[in-house]
């Protein structure tokens, strides 16, 4: 079919009421304006049938030609919207065993079972590990909560985690030690987690390690760690720390949470002949609040 001009040829496809604009391909014929089934989904599998325009390069008129295909839009199958429930217990299981989402796919390709999109595996997935590992994010007052139920007892077994000691500051709140952390109408936290074991090698230790470490971050805040060496140079921890800041203020308490975990022990407390740690002044200025020159 031709056409004088552009909208003779434009308002015949308006018309028909089953064609939606797809692409544009240049050629030394002309241009061509593809139209796909407007009854298939823009994105996905196509129907089978189709048009384009021929925008002749040597006059103005224009082309129509159809595709000798019918078309095939009915039988184009939807992707579930959703896993289905059989599909989830053995995504579950397959998680279970550690495997990755393309892992996976691979195992349920094997299989002949439908394959969810990855997309849709990963917010499974991601269902998945909030409830077995509980919420990404947590607030203060959970934070405040947990820290006061670790801190209650003493565990019997000298490798059970506690919290020696920890403080929560809200921004309402005014702490003359917190003057000059810089955030001082900010929500603050520490927590100071250790053992028994742990402790009773710090009662016998006269050097101390402390520093913070980016390779091991909770919430987004660096674990701050404090230890000792041996002769063999092996690092041995006394307890690590989550505080809100790196300020002396934060480091201080660190210090102090180790000697009242020592003093809940009824351990003699430590008295470090020297501190191990890079340049900042936030630890050497903490050391020496708690422990002297």
């Amino acid at each position: 079919m031709v056409f004088n001009n552009t909208e003779e040829a434009e308002e015949v496809v308006i018309k028909e009421n089953q064609w939606s604009y797809h692409y544009t391909n240049t050629t030394t014929a002309g241009t061509k304006k593809f139209f796909r089934c407007n009854k298939a989904k823009a994105r996905g599998k196509q129907c089978d049938a189709g048009i384009y325009l021929l925008f002749e390069s040597t006059n103005d008129k224009v082309v129509l030609f159809r595709t000798t295909s019918d078309h095939t839009h009915d039988d184009i199958q939807e992707k579930p919207s959703r896993i289905p429930t059989e599909v989830k217990k053995i995504v579950q299981e397959l998680f279970e065993l550690k495997l990755k989402p393309k892992a996976i796919i691979e195992v349920l390709h094997e299989r002949g079972i439908a394959l969810p999109s990855i997309h849709q595996l990963n917010n499974f997935l991601r269902t998945i590990k909030s409830t077995k590992l509980g919420p990404t994010s947590i607030s203060l007052g959970e934070i405040e909560q947990w820290c006061l139920e670790s801190s209650q007892s003493i565990p019997e077994s000298d490798d059970t985690p506690f919290v020696a000691s920890y403080q929560i500051i809200y921004d309402d709140e005014n702490e003359n030690e917190d003057i000059g952390d810089g955030d001082i109408n900010e929500n603050k936290f520490r927590f100071f987690i250790t053992t028994k074991r742990l402790l009773q090698i710090a009662s016998r230790s006269k050097k101390i390690h402390a520093d913070a470490t980016y390779k091991l971050l909770w919430q987004g805040f660096p674990v701050l760690i404090v230890g000792t060496t041996d002769l063999d140079r092996h690092f041995h921890l006394f307890g690590m720390a989550v505080c809100s800041n790196e300020a002396t203020q934060d480091f201080r308490f660190i210090f102090r949470a180790l000697q009242e975990g020592l003093q809940k022990l009824n351990l003699e407390e430590i008295n470090p002949d020297f501190l191990i740690t890079d340049g900042a002044d936030a630890i050497r200025n903490a050391f020496q609040d708690v422990f002297g020159e």
